[in-house]
């Protein structure tokens, strides 16, 4: 099996990553699945594989309106973009749906750590890999791809994460561009994260120089950016892009993998996604990707030609306070935030109706059962629902007029706190006004606040609370960099630390994970800032999501993968016999 994408670095910076608003609808009681009801389950990697015919059409529903094509830019990375690049871009390495890491294996023969001091990654390029134009895929791919993710080389592109990029010391080319040899100036544990994926640089370098950081700024930034794909390196390219924002896909005839399945993969834009189970339904559609959602699970639920599957998702739900909010700079109100709201309860009341197998997550920067994973949040009362203790925390600080009126302890009274929710996402509304009870007890007042569906709404920090999502994977330590490193002004990733959180302890311990040389010292550096960060009462971890994929019975060979998005094998894809 070919795993071409990965976006491992990227998803933790993206939209995926944040807060586009995937559900609508919500609330009433769920519908148990039962044996037979279109319920997929089975291995995660191989569930769904079947023998296919040759030949069809597949139309895949994308949410979000595409204004930015790079997905390797703060900007750029949708779901949608996401979707679509996923078919186009290429990989060292991919994650398969269980998780586990694998070399591309269409994209490069062999990748070897061939040095450690200093470290040394060398990858050798199939001699068949071609862009879809005929460019050979070559060296000058991962030059510019790390030129444009690195700071050093280019401050002014906004790329969505530069973890490992700033410590390259050079990529360098030989064999004719098809073996790549890259060295680090320090260690980098993640480094199977990186060049996943990689982008065109002859295409890139027909809208700026590559070897000047203006250029580079304005290849990336712009040409990429804003110019609809027309290159490929995976087994379809983008034929059309129609008026009404959808994205037609034939096959790729210089694709050098095993050929496609399907003749053509079209993309949707269907933004009301309350819409989409109707379109499934009326056969408009064949494949749906939307968060999951009470009224939407039980509409797939009754239709009897679809499929579905209904897994634990690599992104987490949580709730963000704002560190540069006045009311929340004290670290006692944030506690006392903390400890009224019932995780267990809004759970229940929520992501339970439709999965009962939903639990708090108890970590801020591993994800359940992965290797560190540890309870460290209950120490601290996160989510207790006990009303009682905040009261006590905050008289304790010195606060007066607890559970009527709050007033700090400086005699200045405590603002209404400003709730930002984005428009469209019931769900969220939902757990906003199970935060705004919750606290009301304390003296406390929030005040739901609905901003568009935009990741820029949020970003732009009028806030003092928000809800949403971000992205996590295998890639642990460079996953957390975004949200939990101290930033400086006008650092692109810095942009998805939405609190504020600066910690000059948990600075050291994120640099010194990253600059381990085996996962399990990268593991112990992390689960130490995981407890600095728990006990700053920053961000209260809700749970981990779940990921929704329902399709046409028709349709084989799809199967979820939260972590590289459905689409990571569409070359597989492809319509039962007889269908």
């Amino acid at each position: 099996m070919a795993f071409r994408r990965t976006y491992s670095t990227t998803l933790t910076t993206s939209a995926l990553a944040l807060l586009l608003a995937a559900c609508a609808g919500g609330g009433g009681a769920a519908k148990t699945a039962t044996p037979g009801d279109g319920r997929v389950t089975g291995p995660l990697n191989t569930v769904n594989t079947t023998t296919v015919g040759a030949g069809g059409t597949v139309t895949y529903t994308i949410t979000y309106p595409i204004s930015n094509w790079n997905v390797l830019s703060t900007g750029g990375a949708t779901y949608s973009v996401i979707d679509i690049s996923s078919v186009l871009l290429p990989s060292a390495f991919g994650l398969q749906p269980d998780g586990s890491v694998v070399r591309n294996t269409t994209l490069v023969t062999s990748v070897e750590k061939t040095g450690d001091a200093p470290q040394t990654i060398t990858y050798a390029i199939d001699p068949k890999a071609v862009w879809s134009d005929g460019t050979p895929i070559s060296a000058d791919d991962f030059v510019y791809t790390w030129r444009a993710l690195d700071p050093r080389q280019c401050p002014k592109c906004q790329a969505g994460n530069t973890a490992g990029y700033d410590r390259i010391r050079s990529v360098k080319g030989s064999n004719q561009g098809k073996t790549v040899t890259v060295v680090f100036d320090r260690p980098y544990v993640d480094w199977q994260a990186l060049f996943s994926p990689i982008l065109p640089a002859h295409v890139a370098k027909t809208y700026g120089p590559a070897d000047t950081p203006a250029g580079l700024a304005k290849s990336f930034n712009e040409g990429l950016a804003t110019s609809v794909p027309r290159f490929s390196a995976g087994p379809f390219r983008i034929e059309e892009f129609t008026a009404d924002g959808s994205v037609v896909m034939v096959r790729n005839e210089k694709w050098y993998g095993k050929a496609p399945n399907l003749d053509k993969l079209v993309f949707r834009l269907i933004t009301d996604v309350s819409q989409q189970p109707t379109s499934l339904a009326n056969e408009e559609v064949d494949v749906i990707y939307p968060n999951p959602q009470v009224d939407i699970v039980q509409q797939v639920d009754d239709l009897p030609a679809v499929r579905y599957q209904v897994t634990p998702s690599a992104s987490v739900h949580q709730i963000w306070l704002n560190h540069n909010a006045p009311a929340l700079k004290n670290v006692a109100l944030r506690k006392a935030i903390f400890q009224a709201v019932n995780v267990k309860d809004l759970i229940a009341k929520t992501i339970g109706q439709f999965d009962s197998t939903a639990e708090p997550r108890l970590s801020q920067m591993f994800l359940s059962g992965a290797p560190g994973y540890a309870d460290v949040v209950s120490r601290f009362e996160y989510g207790i629902g006990d009303a009682e203790k905040a009261r006590k925390t905050l008289t304790g600080a010195g606060y007066t007029g607890v559970g009527t009126k709050l007033v700090a302890p400086d005699g200045t009274a405590v603002p209404p706190l400003r709730f930002a929710v984005q428009a469209g996402d019931q769900l969220r509304a939902s757990e906003a006004q199970l935060v705004k009870a919750a606290v009301a007890p304390l003296g406390v007042e929030v005040q739901v606040a609905t901003v568009p569906n935009t990741v820029e709404a949020v970003q732009e920090g009028n806030w003092a609370l928000t809800v949403g999502t971000v992205s996590q994977s295998p890639f642990t330590a460079t996953s957390n960099i975004p949200y939990f490193l101290s930033c400086e002004e006008g650092v692109s990733f810095c942009r998805f630390n939405l609190g504020n959180y600066r910690n000059p302890k948990v600075d050291e311990l994120l640099d010194a994970a990253l600059s381990e040389t085996s996962a399990e010292g990268a593991t112990k550096k992390l689960q130490e800032a995981d407890k600095i960060v728990s006990s700053d009462y920053s961000v209260l971890p809700l749970y981990q999501n779940r990921s929704f994929l329902a399709y046409d019975a028709k349709l084989a060979n799809i199967r979820d993968n939260s972590l590289a998005f459905p689409t990571y094998n569409s070359e597989e894809w492809g319509l039962l016999n007889g269908s």
